[in-house]
């Protein structure tokens, strides 16, 4: 059984896509244009109000890794970065960016299913992303193959390396960026940092984001190396 390692880069839907009923129901409680900022900087982290726009997945125990993204059209890349074999696979925008979505869900439903899949390895996977692609299948009428949250004392299925550093809430909760550099791992802020996808997503650099999804679940199976060098006999990983 492999371990796979996940990670997902979202983006916020333009207000403009949203009704005026649906925009008094998001900013009825701000009180001030910082809470509506506050409110609009969340607004990529939501399924009902995000897209998703690139998936990262990575093989623990082979090496080998695959990044589904939208693009501007269909395509598919094989490169190796740091060791690891990559597939850059992209999905047409020219459908829409809902339509790449279900296309980019319905090939991530796929491979988690696989008999050979062991447990998903995430880090606040329990907080985001496992949440955000369960819903946002629901809402573009995708058939999900495995639940993503799970228990969170049931490693056979999903372990959040957030949860399980923070020791399911006893400790404190720390960035991946921060964990990284504390162990001198590299970490992906040095090449991007989350809040600028949407941007890179609105001036069409897709595979920018691509490369930085895979910076993260590279970023995400080196602490997870770490954490079972070290500790995984005691927690049993």
């Amino acid at each position: 059984m492999y371990s796979l390692i996940f990670d997902i880069e979202t983006v916020p839907v333009g207000e403009e896509d949203l009704s005026e009923e649906e925009r008094e129901y998001l900013f009825r409680r701000a009180e001030d244009e910082d809470k509506e900022n506050r409110i609009r900087s969340m607004m990529g982290l939501w399924a009902f109000t995000a897209h998703l726009v690139s998936v990262g997945l990575l093989i623990h125990e082979a090496g080998r890794a695959v990044i589904l993204f939208t693009g501007e059209e269909d395509g598919e890349e094989t490169q190796e970065v740091e060791g690891v074999k990559v597939k850059f696979r992209s999905y047409s925008l020219a459908g829409g960016i809902e339509e790449a979505e279900r296309r980019i869900l319905t090939e991530f439903w796929r491979i988690v299913s696989d008999t050979k899949i062991g447990p998903l390895v995430s880090f606040n996977g329990r907080g985001f992303d496992s949440h955000f692609l369960m819903l946002r299948s629901m809402i573009l009428n995708v058939k999900a193959t495995r639940n993503l949250m799970g228990s969170r004392y049931d490693y056979s299925n999903h372990i959040d390396l957030l949860d399980l550093i923070s020791f399911h809430g006893a400790g404190r909760l720390y960035s991946l960026d921060f964990v990284c550099r504390r162990l001198g791992l590299s970490t992906p802020k040095e090449n991007m940092k989350a809040e600028e996808v949407k941007d890179r997503f609105r001036e069409g650099r897709f595979r920018d984001i691509a490369f930085y999804n895979l910076q993260d679940v590279l970023a995400i199976d080196r602490l997870y190396r770490r954490l079972r060098e070290t500790l995984g006999g005691v927690l049993g990983l």
